[in-house]
Order: C-alpha cells, then sequence, then structure tokens
C-alpha cells in the first residue's frame, strides 16, 4: 500500500478533513500533521488508532477534544487511522461521517463583564472583570 487513508482532526480550526499518509517514514509524517515530534497513540473503536500529542494537555491548552467513550480529552491536532489486528496502520475504516460526531472541540471563551459610568462629566462604560464560559462543538468536515 503506497499511502494509508486517515482523518486529520484541526482543533484550532475545528476541522475534520481526509488526508494520506505515505508508506515510507509514517510516524514523521504524522508527527508534522498533528505538530509535535513527540506522539502518543490510543487504540479506539478496535480497529482504529488515534495519534495525539505526548504533552499536549501539560504544554497549556487553548481547547481540548473529547472523543466519545474515552475517559480523558486530547489536547492538539488528532489523527485518526486504521489498524489491523497486529496494530499496523491501514486505511480508515469507517467513514469521516462515522468519527466527525464522536469529536467534540470544547475551548473556554472570555465574556467581559461591562460597568456603566455616570457622572456630571462621564458617561460610557469599562470592562470590570472577564467572565468565561466553556463552548463545545463538533468539527466541520471539509472534503
Amino acid at each position: 500500500m503506497s499511502e494509508v487513508k486517515a482523518y486529520l482532526l484541526n482543533a484550532a480550526a475545528e476541522t475534520i478533513r481526509t488526508v494520506m499518509i505515505p508508506a515510507a517514514d509514517q510516524l514523521t509524517h504524522i508527527s508534522k500533521l498533528i505538530g509535535t515530534s513527540e506522539v502518543d497513540v490510543v487504540r479506539i473503536e478496535g480497529s482504529h488508532l488515534l495519534y495525539a500529542g505526548a504533552n499536549s494537555l501539560t504544554d497549556g491548552v487553548h481547547s481540548v477534544t473529547d472523543l466519545k467513550g474515552h475517559g480523558s480529552p486530547f489536547a492538539g491536532n488528532l489523527l485518526i487511522v486504521g489498524a489491523d489486528e497486529r496494530g499496523e496502520m491501514t486505511n480508515a475504516s469507517d467513514s469521516i461521517e462515522h468519527f466527525a460526531p464522536k469529536l467534540t472541540i470544547v475551548r473556554p471563551v472570555f465574556v467581559p463583564v461591562f460597568e456603566t459610568l455616570t457622572g456630571p462629566d462621564i458617561f460610557g462604560t469599562r470592562v470590570i472583570r472577564l467572565d468565561v464560559r466553556i463552548e463545545r462543538s463538533a468539527p466541520k468536515i471539509i472534503d
């Protein structure tokens, strides 16, 4: 097999798309796609592998991604590929439409709280604090 079909989740862009991994030097190519030189691999749904940055959660994060049925979130970009019974990389056997709804990107959003200023010579508002709310979204599939 000259190339392997995989799905790349770009957490910052909130997108997931199909990519092809060359047969030669697969780990180097995967590292470039997810943006880190150290990767963790997790078997998911029996016949797939998920690649994530090894230290992504400890580096400070802008968002995390929850995978339905998996206990711990992932940070950064993720790559999903198929796996045979020996754990060797193969084409992703389930569709991108199968995986996209199982991924939820979770990110903090700062919400400014304003104070109204009134007085004889002043009228306006100013930010007195920033509250944080958590937003959750499914990745958009890019063809």
